[in-house]
């Protein structure tokens, strides 16, 4: 019988606001409310599936003081879970830490309220797990900084990429001391919030915390080991299919537009010994739309980008619009008529790029012989150039070399 295992991670509530409103009714930002209900839609099939196990591989949060509002949407999830009896583990992630010498994380609040069927794991440990359908083990590696050895004044003087060789020695080696623990007749999760150098990382240039260094897939490679479940790579993957699959559940929601073509969602883990399946659950995030338009050869920019909008428009998307413009079309963008017209988008963000013109001011007609009559060459050029101003300066023209006439010694 197998172990059935809700796999999520990265929420970070508090994150990608800014491509949100605040919606009138709630007070809350739409962009946090796209977030509860990815998590709230992921709760709620783990309670109708009747699983056994919640696991969150990390980052609750955009960072470990989360405001209230933040802290009490989690809560409120955990509580639906920890009620219908299915057993939580919460692993601190590098955005739960506070990036001080302390033992605290946003996480502690749970291990004091001390919430029943919840664990967390906020240090390297191995727990096992009683569930209906038997019992499971897990490994738990919280995230992992510089800072467990850069504090060791023996180690002050390691360079970054020593540092770097010793933590991944250090890790590699407790994990081997935990897998010398495990019961091999029981299935097995390890579960850690890291960067691993085969994966493809997403963009979570908005959302990074200091310094995130990777480690060798290889450390999980141990036979007694069903399932690895990784957090802190936004990008949902799968670095290995099997014996053990190796997987990032990626996060749950889009953050910004460089992840407008991932899929968000969590994956639903039933685990066995030696037979553990997984399927991916999307939850169909809210639609990114990027679009680029040239507009410096365009007679009409302002209808040309109002075709494009038209045509890539979803309801309730996030839209972005970039377009490279000539100084002079400026004014020809009528911002009111297309904003008008993206109004079904939750926001949009209009950012033209002027694009410098270098024009061509040679006449055919100035060539070597005009330098003959200088008056003549300059009213021909005055004459496409500034025929509003041709009569003055031609005139003023005529003054000034009258004077340097006169000003000539005989």
């Amino acid at each position: 019988m197998s172990i059935n295992l809700i796999h999520v991670s990265d929420i970070h509530f508090g994150s990608g606001e800014s491509h949100g409103r605040l919606n009138p009714e709630t007070g809350l930002n739409v962009r946090f409310e796209d977030f509860v209900r990815a998590l709230k839609k992921t709760v709620d099939y783990a309670i109708d599936s009747r699983v056994d196990v919640f696991l969150f591989s990390g980052d609750a949060y955009r960072n470990a003081s989360p405001e209230p509002v933040y802290q009490k949407a989690f809560a409120e999830q955990l509580k639906r879970l920890s009620d219908a009896g299915i057993k939580i583990v919460v692993l601190v992630g590098n955005h739960d830490q506070i990036l001080k010498s302390t033992a605290s994380h946003s996480m502690s609040v749970f291990q004091s309220l001390e919430v029943p069927n919840l664990t967390v794991i906020d240090s390297p440990c191995l727990v096992r797990l009683e569930t209906a359908r038997g019992a499971m083990q897990l490994i738990g590696i919280p995230h992992v900084t510089r800072h467990l050895v850069m504090t060791h004044e023996k180690y002050a003087s390691l360079t970054n990429a020593q540092t770097d060789r010793l933590l991944v020695s250090h890790i590699s080696t407790i994990l081997c001391q935990l897998y010398d623990e495990l019961d091999a007749s029981l299935p097995t999760v390890v579960t850690a919030h890291m960067m691993l150098e085969q994966a493809r990382a997403g963009v979570e240039q908005e959302l990074m915390i200091g310094y995130s260094m990777s480690f060798p897939l290889d450390i999980f490679l141990d036979e007694r080991v069903d399932y690895v479940a990784l957090g802190h790579v936004h990008r949902h993957q799968v670095l290995r299919e099997s014996c053990p699959a190796v997987v990032y559940a990626g996060s749950l929601e889009r953050v910004d537009f460089g992840e407008a073509d991932e899929d968000k969602g969590f994956l639903h883990v039933r685990l066995a010994r030696r037979n553990t399946q997984y399927e991916f659950h999307s939850l169909s995030p809210r639609p990114f739309i990027s679009l680029d338009a040239d507009l410096t050869s365009s007679e009409s920019p302002t209808d040309r980008l109002s075709k494009l909008i038209s045509r890539a428009l979803i309801a309730g998307c996030v839209l972005r619009v970039r377009y490279k413009v000539r100084q002079d079309q400026l004014p020809e963008i009528d911002e009111g008529k297309l904003r008008c017209l993206a109004q079904e988008a939750l926001s949009v963000q209009f950012r033209p790029e002027v694009v410098m013109v270098q024009r061509d001011f040679r006449m055919p007609q100035l060539n070597e012989s005009a330098v003959l009559c200088p008056l003549a060459a300059l009213e021909t050029y005055l004459e496409q150039m500034a025929p509003e101003r041709k009569d003055i300066l031609l005139r003023r023209a005529r003054e000034l070399g009258s004077r340097l006439q006169a000003e000539e010694p005989e």
